[in-house]
């Protein structure tokens, strides 16, 4: 059922109080303190050295020191040396302390050609001599050794000319793959330029490409760093003999469909993601792994092994919501996932709210529910939906009591369309401003969705596009309508941390071929909540007839939000919202244009983003309160 989510005056205080603990739960830096009794340790946090005394047999202490003629470097320096970062863990012994300084000067010499720096030098000392020296049975000092690490970083190398070919003999050229001349010669840019390299042969069908050498040539005199590269392609390959292995419930054969990954054709790293990402959306595995063969087949193939975990078939669940006006609420579900072993799917669920709503109503919502899904009906990307639902709906705009049932197939035609199709039939009783009516409608909804964004519950870059139409047809009353709408979304990264994003939403909707009055209620425009133009209430930004709600033929929505990650769970936005739904079916006309603007917070978590929105009505609606607050899992738009 949907609800106003925006928390009224009644509920300020608490809302206040809510953030007074949020921000009194944060986590904040205190003393330390621990407790002992006879010897034995309670609680607290023991001091590193009495931590290493009773951990670490033989434990050499040391305090370091890091010198460096670039200040610049000196942070990223000390960050890589295990010296400087495990400086309060003592190593075991001298041979330990020996180990970690023949290890760090690695690692430091490697952060110097990460820098471009390929003349400098790493000297550590340890109490005044070089460790290379130091005996691995000499016998330090019980108390604490000095460690001085002396680095002078060179001079800055940039790339001379790459040199990079197959063992064919077909040139590459180095450039398109990152490795320009006269830019910094940072190792990572080759490392990174080597993966793409064969990344881009193995996207050509050669499954066993691989760099056959690598030479890095540092000359001093003109501090250039001169890359020569080969690379192996191997044989043009194709896809061989599929396996599965893990399988127990779900049909084999049907794992294969799925994963498509056709016999004979020519080698494709994208066919193998792709059908581990179908695999894994069948929602009947715990973990899907396709791994390759290490070497070619009959045919210069590739046999393939699919490796699954099955989860448990069967899941019931329940859950409490609460909400201001909607009072309490339940909900239950029961669902099977492999109902005849090719991952068919039947979920029954049931819900009821409204205990204690606000409201003067005494009624309570509710809905019953089952849906069938069947994935691969014709090819691996066709799913088959059915649902059949009862439900009874007491919103601000109208009371609905409905019996229904759909049937239709979704398809995903590539990386970025999918597409839907059905096929409905309801039977409704409504009140509304017009009523009580009935209605008997079928419908055949249609709609399209491009979408290219980089992550779909926080994006920082691509667009949704959606277009969507519903032709219905009233049998109860002869009439026909077509309800037709469209929404576009894009994001766009401004800063090169993609730490600031901007984010842009436009709707709009129409409907055309009935009178306002004889469409039903719970099939008009309304705006107004949450997802729609913040700072107004669900549904409220609508056309009305004194206080009771209508709804409109059209609508009209736009949003401009800028979001700003502050850490890597901690997320600020600003946005602006406007529109409203209209009595014409020509949007912004006949009716009321409404704008609200706001501040949020979000708390990134692994299922996206936790969204906290107070929007404030430039335009506000007598009798309504002065802001909203709005909860919810996922971005605005």
């Amino acid at each position: 059922m949907n609800r106003d989510r925006r928390i009224p005056h009644r509920i300020k205080a608490l809302a206040a109080g809510i953030t007074v603990a949020l921000v009194l739960g944060l986590p904040v830096a205190t003393p330390a303190f621990a407790f002992e009794l006879f010897g034995i340790h309670l609680w607290g946090e023991k001091k590193q050295t009495e931590q290493a005394a009773e951990d670490i047999p033989d434990p050499i202490y040391y305090k370091v020191e890091l010198t460096v003629d670039d200040s610049k470097l000196k942070e990223r320096l000390e960050s890589v040396s295990l010296l400087v970062t495990k400086r309060g863990k003592p190593p075991s012994g001298t041979i330990g302390l020996l180990t970690r300084a023949k290890n760090d000067k690695k690692r430091l010499v490697a952060a110097l050609f990460s820098a471009a720096r390929y003349g400098g030098t790493v000297n550590i000392l340890i109490n005044g001599n070089p460790f290379e020296v130091v005996p691995i049975d000499a016998v330090l000092d019980r108390g604490v050794n000095d460690v001085v690490i002396h680095i002078q970083t060179g001079p800055a190398f940039t790339f001379a000319s790459p040199d990079a070919a197959t063992t064919t003999g077909q040139r590459i050229n180095l450039t398109e793959f990152g490795v320009v001349a006269g830019k910094p010669a940072r190792s990572e840019v080759v490392v990174a330029a080597e993966k793409k390299l064969v990344s881009a042969w193995r996207d050509k069908g050669y499954a066993f490409a691989r760099i056959a050498s690598r030479e890095m040539i540092a000359d001093h005199n003109d501090r250039e760093l001169e890359v020569d590269l080969r690379l192996d392609p191997g044989p043009l390959t194709v896809f061989g003999e599929v396996s599965v292995s893990g399988a127990e419930d779900v049909d084999p054969e049907f794992i294969i469909q799925q994963a498509n990954i056709p016999v004979g054709a020519t080698f494709s790293p994208k066919r193998l993601a792709d059908g581990a990402k179908r695999l894994r959306g069948l929602g009947v595995f715990d973990s899907v792994v396709i791994s390759e063969a290490e070497q070619p087949g009959p045919g210069n193939s590739v046999a393939i092994s699919i490796e699954v975990s099955e989860r448990k078939p069967r899941t019931f669940g329940v859950g409490v919501t609460a909400a201001t006006d909607d009072g309490l609420g339940a909900e239950t579900f029961w669902v099977h996932r492999n109902l005849f072993g090719r991952a068919e799917s039947l979920r029954i669920e049931g819900a009821v709210s409204g205990v204690g709503r606000s409201n003067l109503s005494t009624s309570f919502d509710y809905l019953i529910a089952a849906t069938f899904t069947k994935p691969g009906v014709w090819g691996p990307t066709t799913t088959f939906k059915s649902r059949i639902e009862a439900q009874y709906q007491d919103t601000d705009a109208f009371e609905k009591q409905s019996i229904g049932g759909s049937v239709g197939l979704s398809r995903e035609f590539n990386d970025h369309l999918s597409g839907e199709i059905g096929l409905n039939v309801e039977y409704a009783d409504y009140q509304d401003t017009t009523g009580p009516t009935t209605s008997l409608l079928i419908s055949t909804p249609i709609q399209a969705i491009q979408d290219t964004r980089d992550n779909k519950l926080n994006p920082t870059s691509g667009y949704r596009l959606l277009l969507a139409a519903e032709p219905t047809y009233d049998a109860q009353n002869g009439n026909s309508f077509l309800k037709m709408q469209a929404a576009f979304s894009t994001y766009r990264a401004v800063n090169e941390e993609r730490t600031l994003v901007l984010a842009g939403k436009i709707a709009a909707g129409s409907i055309i071929g009935t009178p306002l009055s004889q469409i039903p209620a719970d099939r008009r425009f309304y705006a107004g909540g949450g997802g729609s133009i913040r700072g107004y209430g669900y549904q409220l930004a609508s056309p009305r007839i004194g206080d009771m709600l209508t709804g409109g033929l059209s609508l009209v929505e736009a949003s401009l939000e800028a979001r700003y990650s502050l850490t890597e769970t901690i997320g600020l936005a600003v946005f602006v919202d406007s529109g409203g739904a209209f009595t014409s079916s020509t949007p912004g006309q006949g009716g009321t244009w409404y704008t609200g603007v706001g501040a949020g917070v979000r708390y990134l978590t692994p299922v996206g983003p936790f969204r906290l929105d107070v929007g404030i009505p430039l335009n506000k609606i007598d009798g309504d309160p002065d802001f909203g607050i709005y909860l919810g899992l996922g971005q605005a738009f």
